[in-house]
């Protein structure tokens, strides 16, 4: 969209100046000529090259490799056919199709002849004029051919529809088809007319000696009183005429000076002026290099329109149409366009009028300590307020039921009509006493913003907001706007930046949804947009694309930098602002947003035009072995060992609040866009590419259409002979033939090896298994009876019992496992007295009888010592008495030799149990805690004087819950419950306790028989 030259009304100093200079990249200080292409790109000649401008980057053309360029240039144009005319001090050169060539004069043979200075060019009808030594020429041919004779040289040229104006030494010439008139300037009477524009319906010439106006065929000097030389001068779309003076830059309207603008920052020693395509203004400099000068979004109120005090902290806007300024040195009002003070800081409760509320007859003013009233010119400090001295007051409002609210630095308060003063602290509901700011919404619910949390006061209670729909109790609020579709926007200090209420959830948005890093001071709505201004700037975000954010999650924002006072990322307006967190931080008034500032009030003007032609992304080269290819239509082939590529691409930008946001990426590389580390940077490399086809692509993201306008170019990296897939093919098929060849030889040979290797590994096999064995008949077996070991038992009980689980008689209960634990009496007596020799011997001799006692499928075990277990295998149940008893009976009668001639009889002492101990439930105790019953039972015949057996059953009674886990390997718990007895014949006992009512006779071949 095209764009309106500067604001005529808006003073300069409001104008937005950005300057460039050899720091950034011009070949030289002084720019005396300038124009945009085509394309978008500022050309800016100086007295040491050309460069071309991208709105970032300077591309400079140098004069030892250009021809050329190193003369002082003093013209520039770009034309319609992409060329670009450089009018020099030594001729005329054409940049075409990136070469540059000398296009020289000819005479009316049609020989080249010597070149002359041209000071000026110009477009009219399509065609190219040139300022010559004598007359007009126009390139044709490659050649310089005169169009119209002159008597002196063309130092300036105007094309106009009354015909082509051309300014010579002291006389101005018009030529029409045919005609030459000549019109003198009498009172500049051979100084050359270095500049023409047309202004105000007249012709304007600028001459050493002044500047002159056109009127009614005769010349008059503009001015009243010297006749300062002009060094330049343009018009602008918007009728403006710029004429610059080694003293000043001055500005015409209507014919008439308006202002005058002299040592300001890009304004010093101007020597050129151009209006680009966007209406921004290019000011070249003899001594500064170039500036910039734009509208801007903003104007300042500040001193110079009559303010005190530039500091301001608050904003109000009054019925009247004037707006009030809380200032750091009291209270001043804006009306008719100056600023009065009205209270000065001395006569309020603190100098700092840090909050406003301005009423038709009078005027709330809320201070650092406290409040006063202005009412009828008249200051007052009510006895009602007097609980808010010394409080710094935040804000102040007052509700539709008449009630004033000031948020205070301790607290909540309420003035009702009655003149009386309620305070709001934390016994109210309040987890922080410091508010910030008061909000009541269309709907009459009043809103508390405070440090730690969002408030509501409902019917004279505090209530916090949120907790149950998304937002943070320590939220620390700093602004708040309800907007027109009823949705709050909350801002804050810590954390997220925005906080978004729809109705159901809260949402928050900060630097990870693409917000940049801001703390809100202050919050509107205006054209179908969110305005938050806050300490780091002001920044639009559309309200439509806020609603879709609150759709997706994933969404990212893409707000617009407006006014950027230190933001995390570039664009928009470099400006200062803004103060303050509470109520009247802004005001937005007659589509201006007014924002207090350290400087004065800061107007940002809402609905103003965006400049800026979008243009298309544009790869300039692509460099390899310290060459740049230039993209041609197909794929760009590369040269063999080109590896490392860089790629320079731009995009003619000159607007700071649209910056381009260029991403690109590496087809066949990249899968994603990837961003510039630097902004400033239009260039990408990539190091030891693979070879192979690629596709670079860059595009501005930032615009709706960004691969629409992106840019493209392919790229093919050669690969050497041994990265070809032909000789991969032929090393992979002679790798294979090799391959196989050794594969035949290795075969026939481990043929043989592996027939030896055979027999050994059998042989070793053989050898090894049966020591395995041995191993672990060792592990398993007791080295003094040979019988087995605890070890043994460990490893076979678990999978005999699983076996058994399979017989139907055990598995229903009639049958069960016996586990007798039998210890000798008195051992030790029979070390002691014939020695541990004779001792052995007894147990070897008991283990011989006890294998001979048992049966087969039952264990015989040395458990430790002179202890030994028996594991019969399932037997009726009430077989332990008559087990029990044969035990005892039979060892008993045994004759021992030990080993000396002489015989010993011996007693044992025996331990019985049955496994399982209950029949509905086998599982309760394991076969360990099994033994451990035994054991107890063993030990029960000790004490009861020896030589005799005793085993643990379940009472007849005994029913177990139908919950038996506490039960569960815990054998203690069973005896401490009274559910198991003890029964038996200790001490020898012919006798015993009958068996069971349910019990069976022993079966044959039992140890009792043997």
């Amino acid at each position: 969209m095209a764009a309106v030259a500067l604001e005529a009304d808006k003073p300069f100093a409001d104008y937005v100046v950005d300057s460039w200079d050899v720091k950034q990249g011009l070949p030289q200080i002084s720019v005396l000529a300038m124009t945009q292409d085509a394309d978008g790109y500022l050309w800016f000649g100086t007295q040491a090259g050309l460069a071309r401008f991208d709105g970032v980057r300077f591309h400079r053309y140098n004069p030892r490799d250009t021809l050329g360029v190193n003369s002082n240039i003093q013209a520039l144009l770009a034309d319609d056919r992409r060329r670009l005319w450089i009018g020099t001090a030594l001729g005329l050169l054409v940049l075409e199709n990136g070469r540059f060539r000398r296009v020289l004069p000819v005479d009316r043979s049609g020989a080249p002849t010597l070149a002359f200075p041209v000071p000026a060019l110009a477009m009219d009808g399509g065609r190219v004029l040139v300022a010559g030594a004598d007359g007009v020429y126009t390139p044709e041919s490659g050649r310089l051919r005169r169009l119209h004779a002159l008597p002196e040289p063309a130092l300036s040229l105007l094309p106009r529809p009354d015909g082509l104006w051309a300014g010579g030494a002291g006389r101005i010439y018009r030529i029409r088809p045919g005609v030459t008139e000549a019109f003198p300037l009498t009172a500049a009477q051979g100084e050359p007319v270095t500049a023409l524009a047309w202004h105000h319906g007249s012709l304007w010439a600028a001459t050493n000696r002044g500047l002159y106006r056109q009127q009614e065929g005769t010349w008059l000097r503009a001015g009243n009183g010297s006749a300062p030389t002009i060094e330049a001068m343009a018009s602008d779309r918007d009728d403006n005429l710029w004429i610059s003076t080694s003293q000043y830059l001055e500005r015409l309207r209507d014919g008439h000076p308006v202002e005058r603008i002299q040592g300001r920052p890009g304004t010093v020693a101007i020597r050129s002026i151009y209006e680009d395509h966007d209406g921004n203004l290019w000011l070249g400099s003899q001594t500064e290099g170039v500036a910039r000068a734009w509208n801007g979004y903003t104007r300042r109120v500040d001193q110079s329109h009559g303010l005190t005090n530039p500091l301001l902290w608050a904003i109000s806007g009054a019925p009247d149409g004037s707006v009030w300024l809380g200032t750091a040195d009291g209270v001043e009002v804006w009306r008719g366009g100056r600023v009065q003070q009205v209270v000065a800081g001395m006569r309020l409760p603190h100098p700092e009028a840090y909050s406003l509320l301005v009423e038709p007859d009078q005027v709330w003013i809320g201070t650092r300590a406290g409040v006063a009233l202005l009412r009828n010119g008249r200051l007052d400090t009510p006895a009602a307020l007097e609980p808010l001295r010394n409080l710094q007051i935040n804000g102040i409002v007052r509700d539709r039921g008449g009630r004033v609210w000031f948020a205070s630095s301790s607290g909540l308060f309420a003035l009702g009509r009655g003149q009386r003063l309620v305070r709001y602290g934390p016994s109210e509901g309040l987890a922080d006493a410091r508010i910030r700011i008061v909000h009541e919404t269309r709907d009459g619910r009043l809103l508390v913003g405070s440090t730690r949390g969002l408030y509501e006061w409902r019917n004279g209670r505090i209530l916090p907001l949120g907790r149950q729909t998304g937002l943070d109790d320590e939220i620390a609020v700093t602004a708040l706007l309800e907007l027109a579709n009823g949705y709050w926007v909350v801002g804050s200090s810590n954390g997220d930046s925005l906080h978004v209420f729809d109705g159901k959830r809260w949402h928050a948005f900060g630097s990870g949804r693409g917000l940049p890093i801001n703390i809100p001071f202050h919050l509107a709505e205006d054209a179908g947009s969110l305005w938050v201004a806050g300490m780091q700037g002001v920044y639009r975000l559309p309200l439509e694309q806020l609603e879709r954010a609150l759709r997706s999650p994933v969404l990212q924002l893409d707000p617009q930098l407006v006014i950027n006072s230190g933001f995390d990322r570039p664009g928009g307006q470099q400006d200062k602002c803004c103060n303050g967190a509470g109520n009247g931080r802004g005001l937005l008034r007659e589509g201006q947003l007014w924002l207090p500032t350290r400087n004065g009030a800061l107007l940002v003007r809402l609905a103003a035009v965006e400049a800026g032609t979008p243009r298309p992304v544009r790869i300039e080269s692509v460099a390899a072995q310290g060459r740049a290819y230039a993209p041609g239509k197909g794929a760009l082939r590369l040269p063999m060992d080109a590896r490392d590529l860089r790629f320079d691409f731009t995009v003619p930008a000159f607007q700071p609040t649209q910056l381009p946001r260029l991403r690109y990426r590496l087809s066949g590389l990249d899968q994603r866009w990837r961003d510039l580390e630097n902004p400033s940077l239009r260039s990408a490399s990539y190091v030891n590419l693979p070879p192979g086809r690629y596709r670079f692509e860059v595009a501005d993201f930032s615009r709706a259409d960004a691969l629409a306008s992106g840019a493209r170019v392919d790229v093919t990296v050669p690969p050497h002979l041994h990265e070809t897939l032909i000789f991969r093919v032929l090393a992979g098929l002679l790798g294979l033939a090799l391959l196989w060849l050794g594969y035949l030889g290795l075969r026939h040979r481990y043929a043989r090896q592996r027939m030896v290797l055979e027999q050994l590994v059998q042989e070793r096999t053989r050898d090894l298994q049966a020591a395995n064995a041995r191993l672990k008949e060792i592990s398993f077996t007791d080295p003094l009876t040979g019988l087995h070991n605890r070890r043994y038992l460990a490893q076979q009980i678990p999978v005999d019992l699983s076996f058994y689980q399979r017989d139907a008689a055990y598995r229903e209960g009639r049958d069960a496992l016996v586990i007798a634990l039998l210890d000798v009496d008195h051992f030790k007596v029979i070390n002691d007295t014939w020695g541990h020799a004779a001792g052995d011997r007894v147990l070897e001799q008991l283990g011989q009888l006890l294998g001979e006692l048992k049966r087969s499928g039952d264990y015989v075990a040395r458990w430790g010592g002179e202890e030994f277990l028996l594991v019969l295998r399932p037997l009726p149940r009430g077989s332990m008495a008559n087990i029990g008893e044969r035990l005892r009976s039979r060892i008993a009668a045994h004759r021992f030799d030990l080993g000396n001639g002489a015989e010993h009889r011996l007693t044992v002492s025996i331990g019985l149990v049955e496994c399982p101990l209950f029949r509905d439930h086998p599982d309760l105790l394991g076969w360990e805690q099994l033994v451990t019953l035994a054991d107890r039972a063993m030990y029960a015949v000790k004490n009861s004087g020896r030589n005799g057996w005793m085993a643990y059953r379940p009472l007849p009674q005994a029913r177990l819950p139908e919950d038996p886990s506490a039960y569960r390997d815990n054998p203690r718990q069973l005896l401490d419950s009274g559910l198991l007895e003890l029964f038996g014949a200790p001490c020898g006992a012919s006798g015993h306790s009958p068996p069971a009512a349910d019990a069976t006779p022993p079966s044959s071949g039992s140890p009792a028989e043997g």
